[in-house]
């Protein structure tokens, strides 16, 4: 029988597929999921167990098993054929006998029978203060690399390995032509592809002192850190079973978790979570995604990094925050570590709430500048955002209840952007995006700016002139220059000195570089439309007061200062339009 016929035979092309793509019944024989060659929201990849075929109505991929494992781990059609045989237990012919050198996942799998047979008493002591079983040992294969530059290298060459591939494969090192083991007196980590094949190590120093920390295998043809996620083959049954995966930092803490039940836990190899990561869980059909990274400065960072993915934003992304100074990898040396973790998982919070939070994290939410610093944190978030973008739209919403912003002032902040990407947020412009009070004090703002870019023999007269056709309210802030101006003589520099000591200052500060005094034939009619904007805004105020007091019950007089502020509201109108 043709080695190829009898490899299909025995071989379940549903459960091959299945290592890769969530699949679900879809009529007799016949299974669908998310196609692993494209990306799509709607499965349309199919897979007919009887016939031995998967064909993809979105991007046209189809075959046989062997095709399968070609294009999705990017093998030869002989690297696939030797795969399923030794999987299927197929014997194939023998080829002719011109020496073929062991390619890297070869030498890499060598190179584990070497680590996993020189494992040390110290490093069984290191384990064991790590609270890690033999049979968690024996699950993540961790092995010892043993001191001396060369053991590795010896056992290597005894294989009929080729020294140059094996450093090729990153086992080995080489510097100055020679050629050395790279982990020396090393507890060993395996790092593995999603089949299951070993593509890298990490090597946890056992010296207190050593350094570095962690030493681990370069890229290679074989190995991209941001293409593989630490754990996936020992926790894809979960994953797929509770429809979420934990996402962490270390190699360790995804042990740790995995030996408190939470084994849906898998480990980022680089300091984010990225596109291809995420598509690896997609297709294992994840919904819900934790982010668990570590309560620092750094860890907050990688979780928001993680959440600026295209991919991600398919998912319902939380950000699980242990206490301060706890990793995952801590909780195994606690009695209650299981319950604490749980308890992290239940209060984690949702993207939109970790990303404002985060950008609000030490800024003063009252004033203009601290407003502006969380802006210019979430901005990016909803310039690339997609339509219909749930996490945007309530990202929005959030703004604008936390900050005070008008929906259509935040639009236009968002429209800015798009077209300036490298411009920063003034806090003129936050300021101005304000609902209610910050549109009438931006106003102000720019009038008293105007007044004090004036040359100083004209301060006291213009001041007088626009306080008497402007009749701030009580507590206004243009009231409270009209009394500091009168209380420093009209003196500029003495006025502009005590208004920057109030939380309006840098605000003012800015509308002062910004300000010049028109020309002189000019500054009446400037005067007269600013001030008229002005009093239309202050009439608003009141007449959104008066509405709210119309809510308990209909009153006659209130009802006649609406219609008077109306009128008054659509002449101040009129004055500022006809100045333009």
């Amino acid at each position: 029988m043709d080695p190829r016929e009898e490899i299909r035979a025995r071989l379940s092309l549903k459960e091959l597929v299945g290592r890769y793509v969530e699949l679900r019944p879809a009529g007799r024989g016949r299974y669908k999921g998310l196609c692993p060659f494209h990306q799509e929201k709607t499965p349309s990849f199919y897979v007919d167990e009887e016939k031995g075929l998967f064909y993809c109505f979105g991007c046209k991929a189809g075959g046989d098993a062997f095709s399968f494992l070609e294009r999705i781990e990017g093998l030869s059609f002989p690297e696939a054929l030797e795969r399923l045989a030794a999987e299927t237990g197929v014997e194939l012919p023998e080829r002719p006998k011109a020496k073929r050198e062991p390619d890297l996942y070869a030498i890499n799998q060598l190179a584990l029978r070497f680590f996993r047979n020189q494992m040390s008493e110290r490093a069984r002591t290191y384990l064991e203060s790590r609270r890690i079983p033999a049979v968690y040992v024996e699950a993540f294969q961790l092995g010892y690399a043993p001191p001396g530059w060369d053991r590795l290298t010896q056992f290597l060459a005894r294989e009929g390995v080729d020294l140059e591939r094996a450093v090729a494969a990153g086992v080995l090192a080489e510097k100055e032509g020679r050629i050395y083991d790279r982990f020396r007196d090393r507890l060993i980590v395996p790092i593995l592809d999603p089949a299951g094949r070993v593509v890298a190590f990490s090597g946890r120093t056992l010296d207190p002192e050593g350094k570095p920390k962690y030493l681990n295998s370069p890229e290679s043809p074989i190995f991209k850190k941001r293409e593989l996620l630490f754990g996936l083959p020992q926790a894809r049954e979960a994953i797929r079973e509770k429809k979420r995966a934990i996402v962490v930092e270390g190699l360790f803490d995804v042990i740790a978790l995995h030996l408190l039940g939470y084994k849906e836990t898998v480990a980022v190899l680089g300091s984010a979570f990225t596109p291809e990561q995420a598509l690896l869980l997609k297709r294992l059909g994840v919904l819900d995604l934790y982010l668990a990274f570590d309560a620092d400065e750094a860890g907050r960072k990688a979780t928001l990094a993680g959440l600026d993915l295209e991919v991600a934003r398919r998912f319902r992304v939380y950000a699980a925050r242990l206490p301060e100074g706890t990793d995952p990898g801590d909780l195994v040396h606690r009695e209650d570590g299981r319950e604490v973790f749980a308890r992290a998982l239940e209060a984690a919070l949702p993207e939109v709430l970790f990303r404002f939070e985060e950008a609000a994290r030490g800024q003063d939410l009252g004033r203009p500048e601290g407003k502006r610093a969380v802006l210019e944190a979430l901005l990016p978030r909803l310039v690339d955002a997609e339509p219909f973008d749930p996490v945007a739209e309530s990202l929005k919403a959030l703004i604008l209840d936390r900050l005070g912003l008008r929906a259509e002032a935040l639009e236009e902040l968002i429209q800015r952007r798009k077209k300036q990407r490298r411009r920063p947020l003034t806090t003129a412009e936050v300021a101005g995006a304000g609902a209610g009070t910050d549109r009438v004090l931006l106003l102000e703002l720019d009038i008293v700016a105007l007044l004090l870019a004036l040359p100083v023999e004209q301060l006291a007269r213009w001041a007088r002139h626009v306080e008497d056709h402007t009749w701030p309210p009580e507590g206004a802030f243009l009231g409270e220059f009209f009394r500091i101006a009168r209380k420093e003589g009209y003196d500029p520099r003495r006025i502009q000195r005590r208004l920057t000591e109030r939380e309006e200052g840098a605000v003012l500060f800015e509308r002062l570089m910004l300000a010049s005094p028109p020309p002189p034939e000019e500054l009446e009619r400037t005067l007269a439309k600013a001030m008229a904007r002005l009093r239309e805004a202050y009439y608003r105020q009141r007449l959104e007061e008066l509405k709210a007091r119309l809510k308990n019950g209909v009153d006659l007089e209130l009802l006649k200062e609406i219609q008077a502020l109306q009128q008054a509201i659509e002449a101040e109108r009129r004055l500022y339009r006809a100045e333009l």
